[in-house]
Parts: C-alpha cells; structure tokens; sequence
C-alpha cells in the first residue's frame, strides 16, 4: 500500500470518528437542554454549562467514551504500523485527524463555534480543560503533519530493509 492510500485510509477513520463522536456531543447536549444552538456565550460559558449540567454519572460516561476513543486510536495505530514509526505516525495522525473532523462534523450539525475563539471543553479525562477553540485544532494539525512525517519516515524504513 502506498503511503498516500494508507493517509487516505486514515482519514476516512478519522472522518467518521469526528462525526459520531459530534453526534454524541450534540445527543448529549440536546438531551441535558444545555443553551441553545448555535449560541456562543463568552469565556467559555457554554462549553462549561454544558459540563456543569451533567451529572457525575454522564461525565464519567463521557470520561471513558474519550479514553475508549484513544484506545481504538492507539490499537488502530499498533495494528495498521508496520514499524514503530509507522504506528507513532499513525496514532499522531488519527488523533489529530480525530479531533480536526469533530470540529468540522459539530460546526456542520449546530453552527457552533461561532468563531475559533469560541471556548470549549476540549477533554474531561481526567477532569474538564476548556480553551479556546483554535488551540486543540492547532494542535491536531501538527500532530497530524508530525504523523505524515513519521509515516513515510517508517515506509522508507521498509523499503531500504527490504532492498538491502
């Protein structure tokens, strides 16, 4: 497989994964009635509204939805990689990639964030960290370009071992 199928593989992983975990964050929030769509309040006020309304229950829900996420990253990683540089490039990739797509697929579904400025809880594990939108989806992307390099780094890895 070429690299360039392998990054379009993951993608579509990383897509998807954006999606239901937008799906689950939009479900949730519907369900708790947590501020109206679309509606940025300043500082952060929605993002931690939302977290405030749930009960100790739903966030520990929450809590391991996001290690279980991890984990399929990190399996998804271990058993695509051939090499250890392939499978670090890939769960840099995927995790990135993941978290990119959510806020593309939540953006999709509500309108929000408004701007990415707007804050937001960006992980409950293992207690909520809210920041500014634009600083996860920074993060992503040079995870992801880290991951692109740590991909083909492991692909010429294979290919001099093989030819030599």
């Amino acid at each position: 497989m070429t690299v360039l199928r392998y990054l379009t593989a993951l993608l579509a992983l990383c897509v998807a994964l954006g999606y239901l975990d937008a799906v689950t964050t939009f479900a949730l929030r519907g369900t708790l009635e947590v501020g109206p769509e679309g509606v940025d309040l300043p500082r952060g006020d929605l993002a931690r509204a939302a977290v405030e309304a749930m009960p100790a229950r739903l966030i520990a829900l929450e809590q391991t939805r996001q290690a279980a996420t991890v984990l399929l990253l990190i399996t998804v990683a271990f058993v695509a990689g051939r090499n250890a540089l392939q499978q670090w490039g890939t769960f840099f990739f995927a995790l990135g990639g993941w978290t990119v797509f959510r806020y593309v697929a939540i953006r999709t579904i509500t309108d929000w964030p408004a701007s990415l400025t707007s804050a937001d809880a960006i992980v409950v594990l293992p207690r909520p960290v809210y920041a500014p939108v634009w600083l996860p989806v920074v993060v992503a992307l040079g995870l992801m370009a880290l991951g692109v390099a740590l991909i083909r780094a492991g692909a010429l890895a294979l290919r001099r071992r093989s030819s030599g």
